[in-house]
C-alpha cells in the first residue's frame, strides 16, 4: 500500500513537470511578441506569428509523447537498448522533416522566393556601370546599344544603364533539405527534448526502486525481529522452568510462589513482547519480577544487588531487550559449591539508557569452553544491530573470575 501511494506521488510529481515546461514554451510567443510591442509602436499583434509557433511547438510536443508512453517503457520496463536506440532516431527524424516542411522557409516557399528574386533584379549591375563596379558578381556580356534603357531604382532616385546579364548566376545556393541550419537546431532541439525526458524519468524510477528496496528492508527487519523476539520466549520459559523443577522437591511453596512470579511475567511477555516500543518503566518492572524469582530458588551464598532509580523517566525501548543478559548471568554466573554474585545496574540520562551486569565466572566445562556464546547472546546482539544499527554500544569484558556486560543504547520519547 505504501509503495503504491509512492508511485502514484511520483508519477503525479513527473507529470507536473512535464505540463510546467510545455505551458510557459506555448506562452513564449505571446511574451516574445509583447515585449516587441511594448519596445516598438509600429508592430502590431499577429495570430499568424502565434499560430504558427504553437504548429512548431505541437510537433515537439507529439515527439515528448510517442518518446515518454511508448518509447521509454521499451528501455526501462523491457531492457531492449538498441530497439529503442532505433525508434527514437527514427522518431527524431521523423519530427525533424514534418518541422521541416511546416515551417516558414521550408521547401513551399521556393517559388515565392523566386519570384522575389525576379523582381529584384533591377537592383543587380554587372561588370563596370556609371555609378560603381562590381566585379565577380556575373560574367560580363557584351553590352549592345541597342537595348540600353533607363530604369529607375524602386526607392527613385538617379537613372542608370540597365546592363543584360543572367539572374540564374546571382541566385544563392540553398543547402540542401534536411541539413540546413534551422533544421540542425531543430534536430538537437528535439535530441535534448528526449534528453531530458529520459532523465526525468530515470530520475524518479531510481526515486521509486529506491523507495521500493527500503520498504523490503523494512519488512525484512520487522520479519527478523519478530522471530528473534519468538526466539526469546522460549529460551526464557526454558530457564525460569528449570528453576521451578529444582525448587518443587527443596522447597514446594516457594515453588509456588515462583509459578505466581511466572505468571506474571508470562502476561508481561504476551501483552508487551509483540510491541515495537514499551515504556521503560515496564521493562525494569520485568526485571525486577524475574530478578525475585531468582531469589526464591538460590540460598544466601548467592549476592543479587539491583541498582535501578525508583523514579524512571517517560522514555521508551525495545521489549525483552535487557532480559537476555540478566539470564546468562544467572546461567553462567551461579554456583552451589562457591560464592558467587550478580550486580546489575539501569541508569537513564540524556535519552540514553546505560545498562551494566557483573557477575561472577565459574569454571567451565571443557566443551563449553569452545563455544563463544549461547542463543541469547547471539540474539541480543543481532537484535541491537537491526534496531539501532551503529548507534548503540556494547562492551563485554570477562576473565577469569568476572563477566562484565555493559550497553548503552538510545531511547525514545513517549508521545502518547
Amino acid at each position: 500500500m505504501e509503495y503504491t501511494m509512492t508511485t502514484h506521488m511520483n508519477y503525479r510529481k513527473e507529470h507536473i513537470i512535464y505540463t510546467s515546461i510545455w505551458l510557459m514554451l506555448y506562452l513564449s510567443p505571446l511574451a516574445s511578441l509583447y515585449m516587441r510591442m511594448s519596445s516598438n509602436p509600429n508592430i502590431a499583434f499577429s495570430w499568424h506569428e502565434i499560430l504558427n509557433a504553437w504548429a512548431f511547438n505541437t510537433i515537439w510536443l507529439v515527439l515528448m509523447l510517442i518518446h515518454n508512453f511508448l518509447l521509454l517503457p521499451v528501455l526501462i520496463i523491457k531492457r531492449r537498448t538498441w530497439q529503442y536506440l532505433v525508434l527514437s532516431l527514427a522518431l527524431l527524424i521523423s519530427c525533424t522533416f514534418v518541422s521541416y516542411l511546416a515551417r516558414p522557409g521550408g521547401p513551399h516557399s521556393h517559388k515565392k522566393r523566386k519570384l522575389m528574386e525576379m523582381n529584384d533584379r533591377n537592383y543587380y549591375i554587372c561588370g563596370k556601370s556609371d555609378i560603381y563596379e562590381a566585379p565577380g558578381l556575373c560574367q560580363k556580356m557584351e553590352h549592345d546599344p541597342k537595348e540600353d534603357m533607363c530604369r529607375k531604382p524602386i526607392h527613385g532616385g538617379k537613372s542608370f544603364p540597365m546592363p543584360r546579364y543572367n539572374p540564374d548566376e546571382l541566385r544563392p545556393i540553398r543547402p540542401v533539405p534536411m541539413m540546413g541550419p534551422g533544421d540542425a537546431v531543430a534536430f538537437f532541439g528535439g535530441l535534448m527534448l528526449m534528453g531530458m525526458n529520459l532523465g526525468v524519468k530515470l530520475y524518479f524510477k531510481t526515486q521509486e526502486d529506491r523507495d521500493h528496496q527500503e520498504m523490503l528492508e523494512k519488512q525484512d527487519l520487522e520479519r527478523q525481529l519478530e522471530y528473534l523476539r519468538y526466539q526469546v520466549n522460549p529460551h526464557f520459559f526454558m530457564n525460569t522452568l528449570n528453576n521451578i523443577h529444582a525448587l518443587v522437591d527443596i522447597n514446594p511453596e516457594r515453588a509456588k510462589t515462583t509459578i505466581v512470579e511466572l505468571s506474571k511475567m508470562m502476561r508481561y511477555i504476551l501483552y508487551e513482547g509483540d510491541k515495537k516500543l514499551i515504556p521503560v518503566q515496564r521493562e525494569v518492572l520485568f526485571l525486577k519480577n524475574y530478578i525475585e524469582l531468582m531469589r526464591l530458588r538460590y540460598s544466601s551464598r548467592v549476592s543479587i544487588n539491583l541498582d535501578i532509580p525508583e523514579m524512571m523517566p517517560d522514555v521508551m525501548l525495545p521489549p525483552l531487550l535487557l532480559i537476555i543478559f540478566v539470564e546468562n548471568a544467572f546461567k553462567h554466573g551461579v554456583s552451589y559449591a562457591a560464592p558467587s554474585f550478580i550486580d546489575i545496574k539501569v541508569t537513564v540520562a540524556q535519552d540514553k539508557l546505560k545498562f551494566r551486569c557483573r557477575n561472577s565466572r565459574q569454571e567451565q566445562k571443557p566443551d563449553e569452553k569452545k563455544k563463544k556464546g549461547g542463543v541469547g547472546l547471539a540474539n541480543a546482539r543481532r537484535r541491537l544491530d537491526l534496531l539501532f544499527h551503529d548507534k548503540y554500544s556494547l562492551e563485554i569484558k570477562e576473565n577469569d573470575k568476572e563477566y562484565d556486560v555493559q550497553l548503552e543504547i538510545p531511547l525514545s520519547k513517549n508521545n502518547s
